[in-house]
């Protein structure tokens, strides 16, 4: 049962508000990325046909999959490693800097904790240069170093730092993919629906602030960084780039990904005005994509 406070919320910000409601009252597809340092997708399609189950790959991305039958995780392919069970959406971060990963020989990851996008990330690296793993919660620190050794992922260093007071380095490219209340992942666990509430998207959003203004503080001169939420909040979102733009010289940048729908970021919430440079942010409605929600930022300096 959707909260009434949460359709009253977002049925001014969503293009279509019956389709958003009803999307978030259907499963989630089960997805999944092939995990490019142990396997192909041509690999792992020709082993799945010969299994008798039926994966489509995504048009957006050529190693990423979804699938209908719930024997993707009893695989040996999974047990393996050469596959790694992951939202959609969240495979968009590293895909908006790969261009820059080419390149970079330091990445921090700073929030990475279970590791979905950092072993990504080592696989679009394909192993080379470093890359900083970090996350401020020692016991899911013990997920993202099991997922990283599972995936093969060799050129990654964990850290156990709260981001606000993580040492001043520099870094070539770096993923935020912050704390936040979660709304985007309702589809995948419904109960989030029973505990929803406003209060939660304010405390997030002052964290976001801190974290977002430090891990830009961390970028070098001309590095990218993809700031991200899984949540519909304007709050944790589109204020959060704000700030950023009010209290450092940031540049927000369009972003691309054919064959991917996205909507554009919004410039005013609730009688708040924000930067217009806020639109080139990315939102990710569920219905438009048959995804979770999210929201990405490209961000330079």
């Amino acid at each position: 049962m959707i909260p009434q406070t949460f359709r009253e919320r977002y049925s001014s910000l969503v293009d279509d508000e019956d389709a958003f409601l009803s999307s978030l009252q259907r499963l989630l597809p089960k997805s999944f990325r092939v995990n490019t340092l142990k396997s192909s997708a041509d690999e792992i399609k020709a082993r799945f046909a010969g299994y008798g189950i039926e994966i489509r790959q995504m048009p957006w991305y050529a190693d990423a999959f979804v699938s209908a039958d719930p024997d993707i995780g009893s695989t040996l392919e999974h047990f393996l490693g050469k596959i790694y069970a992951q939202e959609l959406v969240s495979m968009i971060p590293p895909l908006i800097v790969r261009k820059e990963l080419e390149k970079a020989r330091f990445v921090l990851d700073g929030c990475a904790a279970p590791g979905s996008k950092t072993t990504q990330l080592a696989a679009l690296m394909e192993n080379r240069n470093t890359i900083v793993a970090n996350d401020i919660s020692y016991a899911r620190i013990k997920a993202l170093q099991f997922n990283l050794q599972k995936a093969g992922a060799l050129n990654t260093i964990i850290t156990n730092q709260d981001l606000r007071f993580f040492p001043n380095r520099q870094f070539d490219v770096i993923l935020l993919d912050a704390p936040c209340s979660s709304e985007g992942i309702m589809r995948k666990n419904d109960k989030l629906f029973r505990t929803w509430n406003e209060k939660k998207i304010f405390g997030h959003s002052r964290l976001q602030k801190q974290l977002i203004v430090k891990a830009f503080d961390l970028l070098k001169e001309g590095g990218v960084m993809a700031y991200s939420t899984c949540t519909f909040a304007p709050e944790e979102n589109e204020e959060v780039v704000g700030y950023l733009l009010s209290k450092r010289d940031a540049k927000i940048e369009k972003i691309e990904l054919p064959g991917f729908k996205f909507s554009r970021g919004t410039t005013e919430w609730r009688e708040k005005q924000y930067p217009s440079e806020v639109e080139q942010c990315c939102r990710v409605w569920p219905q438009h994509n048959d995804t979770g929600g999210f929201f990405v930022a490209r961000i330079t300096k």
